[in-house]
């Protein structure tokens, strides 16, 4: 059995793998699953949980870009990729082998990753929905925050629903604008979307697409297999 975790900017999920890489049992952990009959611990960090691996009664490995990957790298500065990205990216390459991809991730933040060719290029990282309700919030003077509810209006006629109407409409027009700049490049790509936010994405998007919310926690086992454990 292997034990992934997903330690994020507001929680930490995990999965727990069969050997054959079956998922038994998926949730959000306050502090380290019990890892007992754990052939090891794929951990993926950009948070700032203060995990304490010392008691994991297996290895614990941390996915990073010098581990043994299933593509070549082309991102400039791969020391400071996020953990998640990597991984996601990972997880993409093992579901669509020797295909183009083009993950998007919508969590805290928004992020795109583009492989192609086998080469991982990089992407881009913007705010994600939530980011976006309390950056209005945070820098106006008199805007309040708003809790997130699905509006699919184009036009808002209080305060409240011109909010709800402009942060969703601009996030969905982004990701498609996006998902369409990039296949207009590059014929037959697969466009895989993970994150909280990607059901919101999955029903709203008129482009094909194949939604994976456990894509990290994929590419984190296919890691750990992948070096060895």
């Amino acid at each position: 059995m292997y034990l992934t975790l997903d330690i994020g900017n507001t929680k930490t999920k995990f999965v727990r793998f069969s050997e054959e890489g079956a998922v038994l049992e998926s949730g959000i952990a306050e502090t380290l699953p019990d890892t007992a009959g754990c052939k090891a611990v794929g951990v993926a960090n950009v948070g700032d949980a203060n995990t304490n691996f010392s008691v994991a009664k297996c290895p614990v490995f941390s996915i990073s870009h010098r581990a043994k990957l299933p593509f070549s790298m082309a991102y400039q500065t791969p020391e400071t990729l996020g953990a998640d990205r990597l991984a996601a990216v990972v997880g993409a390459a093992f579901l669509f082998p020797g295909k183009d991809i083009l993950v998007a991730d919508a969590g805290t933040c928004l992020k795109f990753e583009l492989l192609k060719n086998n080469v991982y290029h990089g992407g881009s990282i913007a705010p994600g929905l939530m980011m976006r309700y309390k950056a209005l919030k945070s820098f106006t003077q008199r805007l309040p925050e708003i809790e997130h509810r699905n509006f699919d209006s184009l036009l808002g006629n209080t305060t409240e629903t011109a909010i709800l109407s402009g942060v969703q409409a601009g996030f969905l027009q982004e990701v498609s604008g996006i998902i369409s700049s990039f296949q207009e490049e590059t014929d037959g790509l697969q466009v895989v979307i993970t994150g909280g936010d990607a059901p919101f994405l999955a029903e709203r998007l008129k482009t094909k697409i194949f939604a994976e919310p456990l894509l990290v926690h994929y590419g984190l086992y296919h890691t750990l297999r992948l070096n060895g454990y």
